[in-house]
This record gives C-alpha cells, sequence and structure tokens, in this order.
C-alpha cells in the first residue's frame, strides 16, 4: 500500500473494471456512495485527486485532497505540497511540506526527501544538505536514501558530510562496499580535516570483519596523516587501536609495518624534539615489533632495544625481552651498507640546514666506502721505502713525490681527474705536474682517477700515505684512514725491512684497527746483490714480522723484476688476502665508525660554538673598546695638529700685518720729499694722495706679496710635516688593529689633497692683489683743510711758496698715519682672513675618512657583538634543538650497530661451517 500513496496509484485498488477511463469509474462510485444515507466520500475524492494529479490537472486534485481527513488525510495534504510543487509554487508547497504531522515512518521520509528536492530546485543547499541528513538519521534503510545522500555531497563537494556519511554506514551496515567508499575518501585526501579519532571506531568494526580490509583503511588513513599537524594524534590513535585488539599471530601485516618503519625512521630524522617523540614513540616501538614480520620485525627490535637503550625504562620489559629474544635468533640480514649511507646523508643534510659543515675529507672517505666496485688498499711505510715507485710501476705513470704530505688516492676511470681536497674546500686540478704544490701540503688529499687497466681489472683504488719519519705515534688524519680502507700494505726497504720504529707504529695501528688485513710489500729487492741473499732476506723479514702479525704475508718487489709477471703474481697476492668474500660487508661497519665520528663531531661542534660565541663576545667587546680609544686618540691628535697649523699660519699673518703697520706710515712720510717750493700748492695734495696710494701699492706688490707667498710655501710645507706625523701615526694605529683583526682591515689614511687645495689658494691669494687708493690727503681733517685753503690762496703769490712748502712738508713728517696704514692692512688681510676661517673645515677634511672608517668598524663591531650574542643566548635557552636531533640520530646508530652485529654473526657462523 506505501508503494501505491507513494505513487499515487492508490485509485487503482478501487477500481474493478478496468475497461472504464478511471474518471468515468470513479465518478459513478462517487454518486452511489453520494446517495447513501451515511456517505464516506473520503477515499474517492483522494483517488480521485490521484487521477487529476497523473493528468496534470493540479487545481482539481488540489481541490479534491483540501477537506481529506482521518488516515488519509496527511498524505493528501502531502499531495495537495506535490501539487504546489509541480505548480512551481515553492514557498507554498514547503508551508505545506512542514505542516505534515505524522507518525508513519514511510511518509515523513518521502516529506523529507520532498523538501530535499524542494530545496535543490531552489539551490537552497544548506537546507537541502539538513534534510537529507536529517533523512538518513530517521530512516537510513529507507530506499536509496543514503545513495542519494552521498550523490549530493559528493555533488556539493561536502566530503565532511559524505565521510561522516561514508563512516557511519560502514559501521551500521558493516558492508564492505561503504568500507570501500571510505577508503575512496581517505586516498583522496578529502578527510585529512577529520580529526584522526574519529576512526577509531570505523578502524575496530573493520578489524573484526575483514583484516585485509582494516590495513588497507589503516594504511590510507596514514598517508592522510602523514604530513598534516594531525599526525602525531593519528600516531597515538593507531596505537591505542592496536593496543586493544587482539592480534593474531598467523596475520600478517605486511604494509602496516612497514608504515611503522617508515615513521619511525621519519620522527628521528631531527625535526622533532625529544619531549615531542617521548609520549610517542615507545608505543610506536611496542605496537611495531607486535606486528612485523620477517626482516621488518629485527629492524623493530633492534629499534626498540635502541631507544631503550638511551632512554632506560621507556619500553616494556617484556618487550624489550621479546626484542632480545628475536635478534639472538635471527636470520641473515642485508643492507647496512645502504642503511648506513642513508642515515650519514640524513645526517649531513641536518648538519647543513643548521649551519655545522662536516668536513670534505670526511665525506670524502664514506664515499669511497660507498663505492664497492674497488678495494680501498691503504698503503704506508716509512719515508724512502719506495710507495711511491710501487705505485708508478702499477699504473704506470709518476703519481707522488716521494717526500709528499698528504693522502693519494689513486683509482681507474674513463679520463684523467685529479681533485684537490681539504676540510673547507674542494678544487679541480688541471695536470698532476701541477700536484708538486699541493703534495706537500699535510692533511690534503690529493683524489687521482686516471686510465689503469690493473687497477680496473684488480678492481683497486690505492691510498698513498705520507712516509713515517721517525714518529712515535699515528696522527689523527692516518687514523681515519684506516676507518677509510679495506686492507694495509705497509712498505718495507730490503736494506733494513721491519725496524724497531716500523713494528711500534704497526703494532699501534693494530690496536686501532683490529680486524684491518694487514701484509707487507719487500720493496727494493733489486738493492740485493744476490738472488739467494734475497731470498734468506724475504724469509728472515717473514719470520720477523710473523713474531709480530702471524697471519701477515710478506710480497717481495723491485722495479727490475719481470713487470708482468710480477704484476700477476701481485694480483694474486692481492686476492687471496685482502679480497675475500666478506671484505665489502666490513664495509658498513666502517660506515658506522664514520658516523659515530660525526656525531661527536657535531657535538663538540655545539660546545666549541658555544665558546667561539662567548669568545667573540669577549673579544669584540675588548676591540670596541679600543676602537673608540682610536677615535678618541685620533681627535686629539687632530685638535693638538689643528692647533699647530693654525698658529703657525697666524704668526706668518701677524707678521705681514706688522710689517704692514710699520712700513706704511714710513712710507708716507717719506712721500714730503717730493715736495718743493716749487710745487703748485693748489694741486699738491691731489698729487701726494697719488703717490702715496702708487707707493703702498708697489710696497706690497713688489715687498709684502713675494713674502708672503714664500712664507705661506714655507707654512704648507710645515703642515705637511704636521699630516705626515699623523698619517704615520695613524700607519701604526692600523698596523696594531689588523695584526689584532689578521686581516688588513683598518686602513686609515689622511686626505693630503688639502694640501693642495692650499696651494691653489696660496698661488691665487698672492699672484694679484689690486688695494683700491685710499684717500690719504683729501679726507678734509682740519690742518688737511686748511693746508688746501692756504694752497689755493696763496699760490699764486711768490712770496708764500716757502712758506706753503715748510708748512707741507712739516704736516707730512709729523702726520703718523696709523689710521691709514690700519686700512690698508685691514683691506689687504681680508682674503687671507677668510682662508684662515676655513682651515678649521680643511684640517678636519683630512681626518674625516679615517673618522668614518673607525665609526663603522665599530658599529660593525657592535653588530657582531650583538649577532653572537643572539645565538649564544638561542644555544642555552634552546640546547634541546641541537642536542636532540643528535642524540636521535645515535639511536639510529645504535639501531645499525645492532643490526650489524647480527650480521657478524652470521658471517662468523658460515665461516666454521
Amino acid at each position: 500500500m506505501d508503494e501505491r500513496l507513494i505513487g499515487k496509484k492508490y485509485y487503482e485498488t478501487m477500481i474493478e473494471d478496468t475497461r472504464k477511463h478511471p474518471i468515468q469509474a470513479l465518478g459513478e462510485m462517487f454518486l452511489v456512495e453520494q446517495k447513501k444515507e451515511r456517505a464516506d466520500l473520503t477515499a474517492i475524492r483522494f483517488a480521485q485527486g490521484e487521477v487529476y494529479f497523473q493528468h496534470h490537472d493540479y487545481e482539481a486534485a488540489i481541490f479534491k485532497w483540501e477537506n481529506i481527513e482521518g488516515e488519509l488525510g496527511s498524505w493528501a495534504k502531502k499531495n495537495i505540497a506535490d501539487a504546489y510543487f509541480e505548480l512551481e509554487m515553492y514557498s507554498t508547497a514547503e508551508d505545506i511540506y512542514k505542516s505534515v504531522n505524522t507518525d508513519e515512518a514511510v511518509l515523513k521520509t518521502e516529506v523529507l526527501l520532498q523538501l530535499f528536492s524542494l530545496y535543490i530546485v531552489e539551490s537552497r543547499n544548506d537546507l537541502a544538505s539538513k534534510v537529507v541528513k536529517e533523512a538518513v538519521e530517521f530512516q537510513p534503510d529507507y530506499p536509496n536514501v543514503t545513495e542519494i545522500a552521498r550523490a549530493f555531497f559528493e555533488d556539493q563537494k561536502d566530503w565532511n558530510s559524505a565521510v561522516v556519511l561514508a563512516a557511519n554506514e560502514s559501521i551500521r551496515t558493516e558492508s564492505m562496499g561503504w568500507f570501500d567508499v571510505l577508503k575512496t575518501y581517505i586516498q583522496q585526501g578529502v578527510a585529512q580535516s577529520m580529526d584522526p579519532d574519529y576512526f577509531s571506531t570505523v578502524l575496530g568494526s573493520l578489524y573484526t570483519l575483514d583484516q585485509e580490509r582494516f590495513e588497507k583503511v589503516t594504511v590510507a588513513l596514514w598517508k592522510n596523516y602523514k604530513y598534516t599537524d594531525s599526525y602525531f594524534e593519528w600516531l597515538r590513535v593507531i596505537n591505542n587501536l592496536i593496543d586493544t585488539i587482539e592480534l593474531n599471530n598467523a596475520d600478517v601485516w605486511d604494509d602496516l609495518s612497514v608504515y611503522y618503519r617508515d615513521a619511525y625512521a621519519g620522527l628521528l630524522e631531527g625535526t622533532h624534539l625529544i619531549k615531542e617523540l617521548s609520549p610517542v614513540v615507545p608505543r610506536l616501538l611496542e605496537n611495531w615489533l607486535k606486528i612485523a614480520d620477517g626482516e621488518l620485525s629485527l629492524f623493530a627490535a633492534a629499534s626498540a632495544l635502541s631507544w631503550n637503550e638511551i632512554f632506560p625504562d621507556t619500553i616494556n620489559a617484556l618487550v624489550i625481552q621479546d626484542a632480545e629474544s628475536l635478534l639472538s635468533k635471527s636470520p641473515k640480514l642485508g643492507g647496512g651498507l645502504e642503511a648506513g649511507e642513508k642515515l650519514f646523508n640524513s645526517i649531513i643534510q641536518w648538519s647543513e640546514d643548521n649551519d655545522l659543515k662536516v668536513g670534505n675529507k670526511l665525506k670524502w672517505m664514506v664515499d669511497g666506502l660507498k663505492d664497492t666496485r674497488n678495494f680501498n688498499l691503504l698503503l704506508a711505510g716509512s719515508t724512502g721505502n719506495g710507495k711511491t715507485s710501487f705505485i708508478q710501476s702499477i699504473v704506470g705513470e709518476s703519481i707522488a713525490a716521494e717526500d709528499h704530505s698528504s693522502l693519494v688516492s689513486v683509482k681507474d676511470g674513463d679520463d684523467l681527474e685529479i681533485l684537490e681536497i681539504t676540510d673547507t674546500d674542494s678544487k679541480v686540478v688541471m695536470e698532476l705536474t701541477d700536484l708538486d704544490e699541493t703534495r706537500r701540503q699535510r692533511g690534503t688529499i690529493v683524489d687521482v682517477t686516471i686510465i689503469s687497466d690493473y687497477l680496473r681489472n684488480n678492481h683497486l683504488r690505492l691510498l698513498d700515505t705520507p712516509g713515517f719519519n721517525g714518529e712515535k705515534s699515528v696522527e689523527s688524519d692516518f687514523q681515519g684512514y684506516l676507518h677509510g680502507s679495506d686492507g694495509l700494505m705497509f712498505v718495507l726497504d730490503a736494506r733494513a725491512p721491519f725496524t724497531g720504529s716500523e713494528r711500534d707504529l704497526l703494532l699501534e695501528i693494530q690496536m686501532m684497527a683490529p680486524k684491518l688485513p694487514i701484509h707487507f710489500l719487500l720493496n727494493k729487492m733489486d738493492t740485493i746483490y744476490s738472488d739467494q741473499v734475497a731470498v734468506r732476506m724475504e724469509d728472515e723479514t717473514w719470520d720477523k714480522v710473523n713474531a709480530y702479525f702471524p697471519n701477515a704475508k710478506v710480497f717481495a718487489f723491485s722495479k727490475h723484476y719481470d713487470s708482468r709477471q710480477q704484476l700477476k703474481d701481485l694480483s694474486a697476492f692481492l686476492q687471496s688476502n685482502y679480497q675475500d668474500e666478506n671484505w665489502k660487508e666490513r664495509r658498513s661497519e666502517k660506515i658506522l665508525a664514520f658516523i659515530r665520528k660525526t656525531l661527536s663531531y657535531l657535538l663538540e661542534k655545539r660546545t666549541a660554538n658555544e665558546r667561539k660565541c662567548e669568545h667573540s663576545i669577549s673579544w669584540n667587546e675588548s676591540m670596541e673598546v679600543k676602537l673608540n680609544g682610536a677615535v678618541n686618540q685620533l681627535a686629539d691628535l687632530e685638535k693638538e695638529k689643528s692647533e699647530n697649523i693654525i698658529r703657525s699660519y697666524r704668526l706668518l699673518k701677524d707678521e705681514v700685518k706688522n710689517q704692514l703697520y710699520s712700513k706704511i706710515p714710513e712710507l708716507l712720510r717719506d712721500c714730503s720729499k717730493s715736495l718743493t717750493e716749487s710745487s703748485d700748492f693748489s694741486q699738491v695734495h691731489v698729487q701726494l694722495n697719488q703717490e702715496m696710494n702708487e707707493r703702498i701699492q708697489n710696497f706690497i706688490s713688489d715687498k709684502i706679496m713675494p713674502q708672503y707667498y714664500r712664507s705661506l710655501q714655507d707654512w704648507i710645507a710645515s703642515s705637511q710635516m704636521e699630516f705626515s706625523q699623523s698619517q704615520q701615526f695613524m700607519d701604526e694605529m692600523s698596523a696594531g688593529f689588523n695584526e689584532l683583526y689578521k686581516e688588513e682591515r683598518i686602513t686609515l689614511a689622511g686626505d693630503f689633497r688639502v694640501l693642495d687645495d692650499w696651494r691653489r689658494d696660496a698661488d691665487r691669494m698672492t699672484s694679484s692683489i689690486r688695494i683700491e687708493n685710499v684717500n690719504i690727503l683729501l679726507r678734509r681733517t682740519p690742518s688737511q683743510l686748511l693746508l688746501k685753503g692756504a694752497g689755493k690762496l696763496f699760490g699764486a703769490i711768490p712770496q708764500n711758496k716757502a712758506n706753503m712748502y715748510n708748512r707741507y712738508k712739516k704736516y707730512l713728517e709729523s702726520e703718523d698715519y696709523l689710521d691709514v696704514a690700519e686700512m690698508i692692512t685691514e683691506r689687504f688681510l681680508t682674503q687671507f682672513g677668510l682662508f684662515e676661517k676655513s682651515l678649521d673645515r680643511d684640517i678636519s677634511l683630512f681626518y674625516r675618512s679615517s673618522f668614518a672608517l673607525l665609526q663603522k668598524t665599530i658599529e660593525q663591531t657592535q653588530t657582531e657583538i650583538k649577532d653572537y650574542q643572539a645565538a649564544l643566548e638561542h644555544m642555552k635557552e634552546n640546547p634541546e634543538v641541537y642536542r636532540d636531533p643528535i642524540t636521535l640520530f645515535e639511536v639510529k646508530l645504535r639501531q645499525l650497530e645492532r643490526l650489524e652485529k647480527i650480521e657478524k654473526k652470521r658471517l662468523a657462523q658460515l665461516q666454521r661451517k
């Protein structure tokens, strides 16, 4: 019946004669029922409404359904809403849908689905989402309701709702189809925003149903959260889940175990602090060991033991016992070299990211161990024992001088290639002849690739070390070479083989590398005068060697022996005594030794960096004091020299001034000699005034100016001496600072161009000067007016000329002329006064650049102090940022060391069989 009501075919249940049209049949039924005393027309009206609806007569249908009550009343109301929906009167339809109040599950669900459709038509997607979720929650088993909801959520890209739907349906229905849908969402990355804990119930449910799917969904979630901020929360969730479920020993969790392995390795990459890892890693390791199988179980066991060794009692004691038991019964395990190489690269990357450069030489040694194509044969011996000639016999070319101080590596390659390697640099050397200087630099590595059939055929790389020359012990560089080699060939001189000092050095070497194969090359056999003596010498040397090195062999060698046969015998000697089947296996142990050395170096570097910062702060503070002192000293020097130079200039100016004061009055009084009784006294004052000005001008031009010029040149020369003394002082100051800085950082230089400016000024001021005429006798003083008037009045009277002559002469000779002298002097010295005023500025220019350089250096020093203080404060405030990654690398190293012990144990077992 529900299906008929939903499809509006209820009327079919009322019509018996299908030959009549439903409208006719129902109309006839309506007339019959209406005639009854107690007529019930409800069902017929409801059926008529359905038929009208089918024929799109929605208004008639609505009319028929409006007054229906009883059992069909709620359905009629829902149908009325459907009719308004078809008439596109959505608001009315919505109101009517919402007014339907029923307990019938089917009807309620249909109303919700119709509302859902209405909201979609009106693009009211939020309301559509709300009602479809309500429908799913109310009646999830209703046909297609969950599929409709899923399609809608996917279309709207409402992934959270889609994921929630899939998760709920997976749990409710236990259908693998829904679990697969959920897995697809997770793989598409649309579930990343969900809290990891949300999936706990889903995973727990799936585990009981399908363990294979459980692993796949878990792996998908792991991928989903791996690179998000929720990763640690995910690890907590999965560990909680593995803790709670009962695992079957027969189950295989290969994929999940790999993710546990990768998670553990990733957490120890140095990007997380220990305080972040402590709550996570122990449980991670415990659960990894629980699910791991085969080789991964050995990695898990080694990891758990290594972590617990660095962080005691953080892993359950029973788990540690199981791990130890598992490792003790372990089968063959390989890959140690690759794992060590990966760990070393991680450490190098971390150190570079944190501005802690690992030396190039150490990286070069590890690179040599990674290359398993060649056996690294270390050549050692006393200076003069012929190592270099031995190498020349093998490769056919001289590579290194006998007295070289660097490690020389020689291997086969397609082309000649030479690298010069130091801890801080690596550069290409073009020709072997360019190596002469490099080969004498102690601590340098010279890496030579050369075309050599012998090296290629024997898979050999030669490491030629500097010769021993009376040393009592082995240097640290040589110790590194030992760890980077696969065997040691010690070259002896047949004329004095296996001396006491050589024996002592070799015993020390054996203690440093007890597992390193050591054999001997008895060189320069051609110096023995007979074959019998040569054979006896070889036997005696062998006996001496075997007393301390019972497993060592001796190979006699001479550059004069048959080259082809000798090299063939040498190949057999190397193959039988060095290149056994296990030499490549031992490389992993050697890389681990270098890793431990690197970690020790980085720890020391941390302490060294702190000390460096503290020393740099102290040193820069001391330098700041010295620099400020230098500024003060230079300021005092500038003040002293400025006073000297200006004082000297004022003295010469005053000298000229005094000379003008004294000489000008004399010149003017001397003009009385030009006066005679026959002079025209009516004009004599004009003539005398002109003569006086000319005498003054001539005196200044002929006497004063040359004298002043010479004085200025002397003054400039004196000033140059003052500046030179200042420069000498600044040179000494610069040298002192540069000695402290250990570089040419400060060069204090005075600006001697100031002197050139002064010379030009001196030429300009003394080259030509014209003093404006002064009214000496025409200034109308009372006596002058009297003389002038008398001259005009009596000039024509002869008997009065004598009287006028005497009066003029007396006047000219008795006048002091000081005011004239002062006026002339002031005019003359005007430009020299301006020059004097500029001296302070000019002198300061001489010192300006030096002051600027000192001030700049002070500012740089202050900046360095602040930078070092900030770095030191950062190191002391956050020591774990540096310390924790190294500790975690140490955990990984110990894991590999434990696995390496397994491998060595297996090798020993194989050798006993």
